[in-house]
């Protein structure tokens, strides 16, 4: 009897894990195709085409920014300001040249 009833809720918290699973899969799965046809979620504030991601703005794939973006620069370029990666030596989009970072000169100091 007792195997039973191990059994029944073996089988039944299975259950309740493939349903949840599969829920969140089918919700992946319908934001994924979502984003790729361009649809944003009603309601959720979008900055204008080609400024930065100010804080507090939730990004499409429902990440919310809350600081700046480590390495991220803009094309100086006035008709493109693409958000380029900082290690990027030419824009994704226009292709120019991007402006060498600014060397930043730091002392450090042994920490025993």
């Amino acid at each position: 009897m007792e195997f039973i009833l191990f059994l029944v809720i073996f089988v039944g918290i299975m259950a309740v894990s493939a349903l949840v699973f599969g829920g969140w899969f089918l919700v992946m799965i319908a934001r994924g195709i979502g984003a790729f046809l361009g649809v944003r979620p009603a309601g959720v504030p979008q900055p204008p085409p080609g400024q930065p991601m100010p804080y507090g703005f939730q990004r499409p794939s429902g990440a919310v920014q809350t600081g700046p973006v480590a390495g991220h620069r803009v094309c100086a370029y006035e008709l493109c300001k693409a958000e380029n990666d900082g290690t990027a030596r030419f824009c994704r989009r226009c292709g120019r040249q991007l402006a060498a970072p600014a060397r930043v000169r730091v002392n450090r100091a042994a920490v025993w």
